[in-house]
């Protein structure tokens, strides 16, 4: 269906009507702008609360700052647009095209995304707390410094995504992607994490502190200095993994995968954790030595010199 386009005053006058209806007059009327082309419009400094934007053209508009907390942006199109610092709470995303966008430190609490796409948008120090994202796409996009904890994530793509210092703390993610992402300092602590691939991801210093990322991928991943403290990793695979200074206090590791991993120097683990966990000669174990772990023999103590060398 093609788009109808407004002339400034039409839309003027629809705005101006749906300010009457958000104070609840009886003389105003939501604002209806499906199947309306906007592209490239300034609406910075309107309110525009709740209002209606399915299937609307937005691209490159300028939305930075506005308020655009419960608006239906079902199917509309935002590629370009610039929403840095809008409200975005409780917004409708369903099968929206975010692509490229401009997000940073705007708001999506309790946003519901769902088949939208944020491929290469910059959603820099964005909150999405208890946010509800359903299989949408991240990739190449930066989330430095995101908030999303409490978000529930299920079959989304972040592959290659910048996720430094995010904050993950308490999400629920299933069936995920984070395949090649840079999430230096990372945080997941307290995350379910269930079957999500992070193969080949840089998590240097990242957190899984009481995480439960069973059954998931972190092949070939650098895992250097992360914190699996209290984590739950049954049957987690860590092949090829580096996993280098890295801490496992009182980590469940019931078939865990360490073959061809890297463990030099990794720290609070037990003899009991590592004869739990898969081996092989390949591996590096704490205290530097290559092979299958063999009980009693106390590589699962890290060298000495093995700090000194991170």
């Amino acid at each position: 269906m093609s788009s109808s386009v407004l002339t400034p005053e039409e839309l003027s006058r629809t705005l101006a009507a749906h300010r009457v209806w958000l104070e609840g007059e009886p003389a105003g009327i939501r604002g209806n702008f499906a199947f309306t082309n906007l592209d490239g419009v300034d609406f910075r400094g309107r309110d525009l609360r709740r209002v209606l934007l399915k299937s609307a053209s937005l691209r490159a508009a300028n939305l930075q700052g506005v308020d655009l907390s419960g608006a239906v942006l079902e199917s509309a199109d935002l590629r370009e647009a610039r929403l840095a610092q809008a409200n975005l709470s409780a917004a409708i995303l369903k099968d929206t095209n975010l692509d490229g966008c401009d997000l940073t430190e705007a708001v999506l609490i309790e946003a519901a995304a769902s088949t939208s796409t944020f491929r290469e948008a910059n959603l820099g120090g964005a909150r999405m707390l208890e946010s509800n994202i359903h299989q949408c796409s991240f990739q190449k996009a930066s989330l430095r410094s995101a908030v999303l904890q409490h978000a529930k994530i299920f079959e989304c793509d972040f592959s290659d995504a910048n996720l430094e210092r995010a904050l993950f703390n308490y999400a629920r993610a299933r069936a995920c992607r984070f395949r090649d992402v840079r999430a230096a300092e990372a945080n997941f602590s307290h995350c379910v994490l269930e079957s999500s691939d992070f193969r080949n991801a840089r998590l240097i210093g990242a957190k899984f502190h009481k995480a439960n990322p069973s059954g998931g991928s972190f092949c070939w991943a650098d895992l250097s200095l992360a914190d699996f403290r209290e984590a739950t990793l049954r049957g987690a695979e860590f092949r090829g993994a580096v996993l280098r200074g890295a801490r496992f206090g009182e980590a469940i590791l019931q078939s865990a995968d360490f073959r061809g991993a890297n463990l030099q120097g990794a720290r609070e683990l037990t003899s009991r954790q590592l004869s739990q966990a898969w081996t092989g000669p390949e591996t590096i174990l704490p205290s530097g030595k290559c092979g299958v772990y063999m009980k009693g023999s106390g590589a699962e103590r890290p060298a000495p010199t093995s700090f000194q060398a991170l």
